[in-house]
């Protein structure tokens, strides 16, 4: 342990008050110090705040019906099934979510009708692919058992020839 002077201590002790009242008054001066007109608000421009806000909530509970049906729509899709006009009824909802970005592009809230719209053309997409080459798959292996039937007559034929 280092023995210092009291002439040292004092120096010391009056060096950590100095610290201490100088950051004391520079998070006082950070905190309490008034910047001018630039953090005030006026009354339009939050009443035009609070439109916006509410056109958005608006938009919104217009468009979940439209979201919901739509990811219901894609999850039945068929590919199997002959109907064209279901996968343009999935098209065109996908169509209307994506319009409800493109009218207020500006607004970046907008910005997530349009990551659902490619969310669901994505999974649209790849639910059509999928169930399209579970139908490949199924044909495929129907042909293949095909073959092995057709293999293992063939051989009981030629079997049955050589005796």
């Amino acid at each position: 342990m280092i023995k210092l002077s009291i002439r040292e201590r004092r120096e010391q002790f009056l060096f950590f008050i100095g610290i201490f009242v100088f950051t004391t008054g520079l998070l006082s001066y950070g905190l309490f110090h008034d910047y001018g007109d630039g953090r005030m608000v006026s009354k339009q421009d939050l009443a035009d705040q609070l439109s916006r806000n509410a056109d958005f909530e608006e938009t919104i509970r217009d468009q979940r019906p439209t979201i919901d049906s739509t990811y219901k729509q894609i999850m039945r899709f068929d590919p199997g099934v002959q109907a064209v006009f279901l996968e343009s009824d999935i098209k065109n909802s996908l169509g209307s979510i994506k319009a409800a970005y493109q009218r207020r592009a500006s607004d970046q809230r907008y910005k997530t009708f349009l990551q659902a719209s490619q969310l669901y053309n994505d999974l649209f997409y790849d639910r059509r692919e999928l169930k399209g080459n579970r139908t490949d798959l199924d044909r495929l292996n129907k042909s293949l058992e095909d073959c092995k039937l057709s293999t293992r007559q063939l051989r009981q034929t030629l079997g049955s020839q050589n005796r």
